[in-house]
């Protein structure tokens, strides 16, 4: 099924006995599985190895930095005719990267340039398969239903995801990096082999240099159809420097407040991902495509309001829990309802260049905002620190709100 922007509304029952969208629903739910459970080993990892979240920022600062770089990328895997290649070829590297991590560090060497340099190729790898995966649901489903597309994926992947985020949260409780490295590993090595029958073609690709797609992108920022483009990549800026803040700052209140526990680590990150979860089974449910502005600044406004709640919530797991589920809840709220806005907007054959252009905004700033937050971490105590994040949330939002085209953003 190609449909580009060209759709039929399409419902639960005709989706259910889609072969495509089985397979299309499997290999984005491993996928999305396979790199939240890389970041919550990740952020562990750099906390066991220093004691603190400065090296976390640090590390974490340069996979975003890693991540921007994909806005020179998108121009060739919008010239991809079927991008199904992309993934079948990224995922085993990954697999292979992943279990390079597991074993240096069970057996004592790894070390921090090491695992930078791991890092550093599986944040490349990353580039490619996100460009593709930007453009995947309008291309097989058209503009139409992608909010649809998105709910109802999380509804009939709600079991699994939420089965996998156990099993994530268990392996790293349970056997820490080296737990949530293998199954990393396993979590890949299972979408390549789902990646391989699922064809997806881009109709009317459009032959031309590097230079000239390039350049191509970038054209839809000007002109008035670019007002949009223009008004949400520094609102996107903005957001940007804060948006790695929460789960630094988890990684940071565990250590200080619950004594480094690795199972509390693992819970309070299971009860995040779970949020965001259930939030995207909510705007599938909702489909906000005529009112994803006030979508956006509010949940960015309510995750600023969430994360002052986290100061309270320390004297107890259970408060912490809570309110680790409304930050991931809201965290979602503004990443889907964004990059959904602009996989509407525009067409699949320029939809990586565009989306990883805008995102060129967000990881710049996100690079530094890692880094700096890490850093003053070693400073200030952990309400200082979330009161300033928290006050960047607002910031954010109220930018948001002030620019007529990201408060009036639909498609």
């Amino acid at each position: 099924m190609s449909t580009g922007s060209a759709a039929p509304k399409l419902g639960p029952r005709e989706l259910f006995r889609n072969r495509t969208f089985l397979l299309f629903q499997a290999r984005g739910t491993l996928s999305n599985v396979s790199y939240t459970l890389y970041v919550g080993t990740i952020l562990w990892l750099t906390y066991r190895l220093s004691g603190g979240i400065f090296l976390s920022g640090v590390v974490i600062g340069v996979q975003t930095l890693v991540f921007t770089l994909t806005f020179l990328i998108s121009p060739l895997v919008d010239r991809l005719y079927d991008k199904r290649w992309v993934f079948v070829l990224c995922y085993p590297v990954q697999t292979a990267l992943a279990l390079v991590l597991a074993l240096t560090y069970a057996g004592g060497v790894l070390t921090i340039p090491i695992l930078v340099a791991i890092v550093v190729l599986l944040s490349v790898l990353w580039d490619f398969t996100e460009a593709a995966d930007e453009t995947t649901t309008r291309l097989l489903f058209g503009k139409d239903n992608l909010f649809v597309i998105s709910g109802l994926g999380t509804a009939i992947g709600g079991g699994v995801n939420i089965a996998m985020y156990f099993a994530g949260g268990v392996a790293i409780a349970l056997f820490g990096v080296v737990g949530g490295s293998y199954l990393l590993a396993a979590l890949l090595a299972v979408a390549t082999v789902v990646a391989i029958p699922l064809s997806i073609p881009t109709p009317n690709i459009v032959r031309q240099t590097w230079w000239s797609g390039f350049r191509e992108g970038w054209a839809h920022f000007r002109g008035e159809q670019g007002r949009p483009l223009r008004h949400l990549s520094p609102q996107q800026f903005v957001v940007g420097f804060f948006v790695t803040a929460p789960t630094l700052l988890m990684t940071l209140y565990v250590g200080r407040f619950f004594a480094a526990s690795q199972a509390t680590y693992a819970g309070l990150y299971v009860a995040y991902l779970l949020g965001g979860l259930i939030m995207g089974l909510l705007l599938g449910r909702l489909n906000p495509r005529g009112y994803i502005g006030p979508v956006v600044m509010g949940a960015i406004f309510v995750m600023g309001v969430a994360l002052l709640g986290a100061e309270v919530a320390v004297a107890s797991l259970s408060l912490s829990l809570v309110v680790w589920f409304a930050v991931g809840a809201t965290n979602t709220a503004r990443v889907q309802a964004t990059w959904t806005y602009v996989q509407g907007r525009f067409e699949p054959t320029v939809l990586a260049r565009v989306t990883m252009n805008v995102f060129l905004f967000t990881g710049v700033a996100s690079a530094t905002g890692a880094v700096v937050i890490g850093a003053l971490s070693t400073l200030w105590d952990s309400a200082m620190l979330t009161d300033l994040v928290s006050l960047g949330f607002f910031g954010a939002a109220a930018l948001g709100l002030a620019l007529p085209e990201t408060r009036a953003l639909a498609f």
